[in-house]
């Protein structure tokens, strides 16, 4: 996804480094209410407001698909168009932390880097799948300390509501019978942790309709050595090529992390904050997706070209790519110069797809986070075949 250029020269480092900092900041910050309750006064959830959904006319989820490889600098145009009814089956996608917003929790409508986030992680699965994204009011990446906020703080409850309202409201208005795959990442994968558990790994006719699930960046965790436990009693983790009804999961890094929230589940206190599977009889998990979509070749980083709207995430998608710019060009979308393999790495105790690359380029680690920022974009298109080849296989199941 393409942002405003970084400015070369001195100056233009200087401007990348104190924006850097500030946002850093703001993740120190959030790692002051880490541990923090985040339970509220119950208030009552409000009507869905839609993101993304069949019937809008302004969906941040339903971009073309056309493509310039800047490695090559082949442009390739996307797939015809599928009209939304003939579409086999549902994504229902949760977005990671995104919000420009201090302290509180985010509001119940949808705000531009809301937009640019589901662009950038959902659009692409619209070739397999009706695209239903609710806004929720999530907690916010910058967050104070509890005992500075009292009962003013960001609610963890509150933003779930949110989640488990549009949920229902979607099975009961829009599911009709169809066949779901759950995409989530970051906060959106913790809350679609909780969302599995009181709901697929407890409903076996409910199950009937699960695809898949793509939970990415939120430390899915299972009993250790199994590929069940943990999060989920019912659904396991995949294993092989196409496998439906299974879980994709895993958080990116570049470096082996000396320290990292992700990948740790003895040291999981994202999992503990939301009410979650932590601590040491489990483990964190790592599901290859060179092998569940049979693809081993090295991958690039797939984005959409349009910038992403400023803040927060735009500035640290700078650093992630510093001294290039992300990655753009006059296609919908854009996939990066560079190219990596990845491996599933148990490291210290942190289980993490490990990326190596083999055509080089800049791909900078946000401190404590890793390559958190791209776990669904590198090798997207991967994802995208995963997908495709469990709705394949759950139809053929029927």
């Amino acid at each position: 996804m393409a942002v405003t250029p970084v400015t070369t020269g001195v100056q233009g480092e200087m401007s990348v480094a104190r924006r850097v900092t500030a946002a850093i900041l703001g993740l120190i910050l959030m790692t002051g209410g880490l541990v923090g309750t985040g339970t509220a006064t119950a208030q009552p959830a409000p009507a869905t407001t839609w993101l993304c959904s069949p019937e809008l006319a302004s969906d941040p989820c339903d971009l073309p698909g056309d493509t310039t490889d800047l490695s090559t600098g082949v442009m390739t145009p996307g797939p015809a168009a599928v009209a939304e009814s003939d579409k086999p089956v549902d994504c229902f996608y949760l977005y990671p932390t995104v919000t420009n917003d201090v302290a509180l929790n985010a509001p119940g409508y949808a705000t531009p880097e809301v937009a640019s986030i589901a662009s950038f992680q959902a659009a692409r699965f619209n070739t397999q799948c009706r695209v239903f994204a609710p806004v929720y009011r999530q907690t916010p990446l910058v967050v104070l300390p509890p005992a500075l906020l009292g009962a003013a703080g960001p609610s963890i409850d509150l933003a779930y509501s949110d989640v488990r309202a549009a949920w229902d409201n979607y099975l009961a208005t829009e599911n009709n019978g169809r066949g779901v795959i759950l995409i989530g990442h970051s906060q959106g994968t913790f809350m679609m942790r909780k969302l599995m558990r009181e709901t697929f790994d407890r409903d076996a006719n409910l199950r009937q309709q699960f695809v898949g699930a793509f939970l990415m960046g939120g430390n899915v965790e299972t009993a250790r050595g199994s590929t069940t436990g943990g999060d989920f009693t019912n659904i396991p983790l995949c294993t092989e090529q196409g496998q439906f009804g299974c879980v994709v999961a895993y958080s990116t890094n570049t470096l082996l992390p000396p320290l990292s929230t992700f990948g740790n589940s003895a040291l999981d206190l994202w999992s503990q904050r939301w009410g979650l599977p932590s601590g040491p009889q489990y483990q964190v998990a790592c599901t290859d997706p060179a092998v569940l979509s049979g693809d081993a070749d090295p991958v690039g980083i797939m984005v959409p070209s349009a910038p992403f709207a400023f803040g927060i995430i735009s500035i640290l998608l700078q650093y992630t790519s510093f001294p290039e710019a992300v990655p753009t060009s006059d296609s919908t979308w854009s996939t990066s110069r560079g190219r990596v393999v990845g491996s599933c790495i148990d490291a210290g105790g942190y289980n993490q797809y490990h990326l190596q690359f083999v055509e080089p380029q800049p791909l900078n680690e946000v401190p404590l986070l890793d390559s958190h920022l791209v776990d669904i974009n590198v090798g997207l298109d991967r994802l995208v075949s995963i997908a495709g080849q469990q709705t394949t296989a759950w139809q053929s199941a029927r």
